[in-house]
């Protein structure tokens, strides 16, 4: 059955497990800019983020589905995963063969290895998409978080071992994105059936039919929100070299070191209204906390990016810096829709909603980079880029206030009510 456990220590919790994972992952990051510099970041980071969008398409939504049905009667929770699990290893291979056709045809720079290794890791990770989603739905986000923590740990340390010592190369981080995702694979899927239980588990077609509108509608919505944000450097990469490629690329994902406080508050928040109503003061509150964390990191990581990026990650680097301060309004601003989607699709169970924000966001970014890509380059990826992030924003904001009974003050001015709730149950932790 589901645990109950506190939703701020759960939410502390993850905050520290995403921020120790987010170090592993800036480490690597660091690694990679180091070794292979702007032109080897940008082969890795077009071919990333085409693995992320198949697997977005191959996990079939079924993941939310697996979260939202665990536990609600007719359905035991061994068939549901049982049954997803099947589904996803059949949907995974899809994956890995589209990821392998894709990489070929867009980044044709890739080896054959390289491409081998990142439509592998493709496979499993949507094998664990799906699994992970019956600890999240128990509201196991511990257990979730430690899994997180030991693949992170294992990528950092094969990639620090083969780019420095053995593989200095794409294939080398490939090697290690692989190992990875198998590792995370595996021990996710082992502690889902150990939470459910196995003897006597059976595939269940009724579960299946019964998940299909909820499915396809957060498969439709991953699909939209995962190209959303991959889309501008995938056909930035279509028309600009490796070097510019690797620029824009490398300020993403330094701007994207402000969700760590957003991405531990979903999560947290979503294991805790699943399946619960009334809950929309509840969310409130968490999203006021995080605008003001993410904007306070916002304004630091802008002062100092000037020093820690050329030091870091070498000269080669710094003109990065002025993509970064564009995208860094717009990442504080997608706090609130990270957030409200949780509630939107474990509390009211209403995925639609969150389908129409997504491809609203996806048009936006494609009108914009369509338009003026040819003119602007990289600045037309981060200019889409962020009016599709507002537009989605938009979209999120009508919805709360129309029908989840919201005004605008209680979706943006924090309480003191709020820092106070919040310390007394950090003293309970």
């Amino acid at each position: 059955m589901k645990n109950r456990g506190g939703f701020a220590s759960k939410a502390v919790g993850t905050f520290f497990t995403l921020s120790a994972v987010s170090l592993l992952n800036f480490i690597t990051n660091l690694i990679l800019a180091r070794v292979l510099g702007p032109a080897g970041k940008g082969i890795i980071t077009p071919a990333m983020n085409i693995a992320s969008i198949v697997i977005a398409l191959a996990s079939l939504g079924l993941g939310n589905s697996v979260a939202f049905f665990i536990d609600k009667p007719p359905f035991k929770a061994k068939d549901v995963l049982l049954t997803s699990t099947l589904v996803s290893l059949l949907t995974g291979l899809i994956a890995a063969f589209c990821t392998w056709m894709t990489i070929s045809l867009t980044v044709v720079e890739a080896t054959a290895i390289t491409k081998t290794f990142f439509s592998g890791g493709t496979f499993f990770t949507v094998v664990y998409t799906t699994t992970q989603s019956c600890l999240l739905g128990r509201n196991r986000i511990g257990v979730m978080n430690i899994i997180n923590l030991i693949s992170s740990f294992v990528r950092t340390a094969l990639c620090t071992i083969l780019l420095y010592l053995i593989w200095p190369s794409v294939e080398g981080f490939a090697l290690a994105y692989f190992a990875a995702q198998t590792l995370n694979a595996i021990l996710t899927t082992i502690l889902s059936f150990r939470e459910t239980g196995v003897r006597g588990a059976k595939f269940d077609v009724s579960f299946l039919i019964k998940a299909i509108s909820f499915t396809i509608a957060v498969y439709l919505a991953r699909i939209a929100l995962e190209t959303n944000a991959t889309v501008g450097v995938i056909l930035l990469k279509q028309f600009r070299p490796p070097d510019e490629v690797g620029l824009l690329s490398q300020a993403m994902t330094v701007s994207n070191l402000l969700m760590l406080i957003p991405q531990a508050l979903a999560m947290a928040l979503y294991g805790a209204v699943v399946g619960e109503k009334n809950k929309e003061q509840f969310a409130a509150r968490a999203i006021r906390l995080s605008l003001i964390a993410t904007f306070v990191i916002a304004i630091i990581l802008a002062a100092t990016a000037p020093w820690l990026i050329p030091i870091l990650f070498k000269k080669a680097f710094t003109p990065s810096i002025p993509f970064l301060w564009a995208l860094l309004p717009a990442t504080v601003v997608y706090t609130i829709p990270q957030l409200y989607t949780s509630l939107l699709i474990a509390s009211w169970g209403k995925p639609w909603h969150f389908f129409s924000a997504s491809a609203i966001a996806l048009c936006v970014n494609l009108l914009g980079n369509i338009l003026l890509l040819s003119h602007l380059g990289p600045w037309a990826t981060v200019v889409a880029f962020s009016a599709s992030v507002l537009a989605m924003t938009v979209y999120y904001i009508i919805l709360l206030v129309r029908k989840g009974g919201l005004r605008f003050s209680e979706i943006f001015i924090p309480r003191l009510d709020d820092f106070r709730i919040l310390l007394q149950r950090l003293k309970t932790i």
